[in-house]
């Protein structure tokens, strides 16, 4: 885990990267946006994991379903919305730990390679590939996914989960993926977006969406139709695009996970009073030095960050679930 120091640095710098009214696509400046992202996961991953497990991705929930059961299902769909099978040579673009990485290629028999620029997430995510008896086929590439060292028509499809929105220029990024694929191959990305309820005149909206980026590390958010224009402007064949976050039931949202109404032992780290507790406990474990300088800094921005989807997702102008089903061209 990074020290106080880097991570101070590391929110002047993404501060720099929160302007208002910015074009789509348009490139963030300062320092190398692959590495501040990689220091922002050096810091938020153990929280991820406490309270997320292995998939660090929103699902869309059904009535009765816990949240793992729902990142099952989610990532098992995609993996069938591909047609995924026994030989294909798969690209899974940001993939954290290997959470969906691993139910994928044990759902499907694809072989799939993990694309990350966190070194210490590929650590892990190795580890879990061992356990789950899947290193002959499946494995990481530590790069970033903006300038992958592989060549052309490498992969037979790709897929991502709330990565992409990482990326300083989003279409830049699917001109990549688009290279990376054979002709005909796929790509579902599922990402997070703005709404078509997204007002850019509404100070609110604004305020939520900077907060947001802010707390997430996720540059320049587009819009819905943004992402579905980077990926044509890249030369994808768009197949379907459709929010998926709005096939959840209607009393069990996905952010449903954040405000606490889902309680059980497993998802407390989630919800608010967890989340209030973790940077208590936290500040006193740095105040005698158990825990890293900056734990506590890093528990509080994540607090920041989860208050704002939540009104994101309250207000209908943010969905962490929108996907692009695309195809390069044969």
């Amino acid at each position: 885990m990074t020290n106080r120091g880097d991570l101070a640095v590391a929110l002047d710098d993404y501060r720099e990267l929160r302007r208002p009214k910015r074009s789509a696509g348009e490139a963030s400046t300062g320092r190398s946006h692959s590495v501040l992202v990689s220091r922002y996961y050096d810091v938020v991953t153990p929280f991820y994991e406490w309270a997320w497990g292995t998939s660090f991705h929103f699902s869309p929930r059904h009535a009765g379903e816990r949240l793992p059961e729902a990142h099952r299902r989610h990532e098992e769909g995609v993996g069938r919305l591909l047609g995924l099978r026994p030989g294909m040579q798969v690209a899974d673009i940001g993939c954290g730990v290997g959470g969906p990485l691993a139910t994928i290629a044990r759902a499907t028999g694809a072989s799939i390679t993990g694309l990350n620029n966190n070194a210490r997430q590929i650590a892990k995510g190795e580890r879990l590939l061992r356990k789950a008896g899947l290193k002959q086929r499946c494995g990481f590439l530590h790069a970033d996914f903006m300038q992958v060292p592989l060549p052309d028509g490498h992969f037979d499809a790709a897929y991502s989960f709330d990565a992409m929105c990482h990326a300083p220029d989003t279409r830049q990024l699917f001109c990549e993926i688009f290279r990376l694929l054979r002709p005909g191959g796929e790509i579902a990305a599922v990402d997070w977006c703005l709404t078509e309820r997204f007002d850019a005149a509404d100070d609110r909206h604004l305020d939520v969406r900077e907060r947001i980026e802010f707390g997430n590390a996720t540059p320049n958010l587009l819009t819905a139709l943004e992402q579905v224009a980077a990926a044509e402007a890249a030369g994808f064949e768009v197949l379907a695009a459709a929010d998926q976050a709005a096939t959840s039931d209607s009393d069990t949202p996905w952010y449903v996970s954040l405000q606490g109404r889902d309680f059980s032992f497993s998802s407390l780290a989630r919800t608010p009073i967890g989340r209030t507790w973790t940077a208590a406990v936290t500040r006193a474990l740095e105040r005698v030095r158990i825990a890293p300088a900056g734990t506590s800094e890093a528990a509080q921005l994540l607090n920041v960050a989860a208050d704002a989807l939540v009104e994101g997702g309250e207000l209908g102008m943010f969905t962490p679930s929108f996907l692009v089903h695309a195809r390069k061209p044969p």
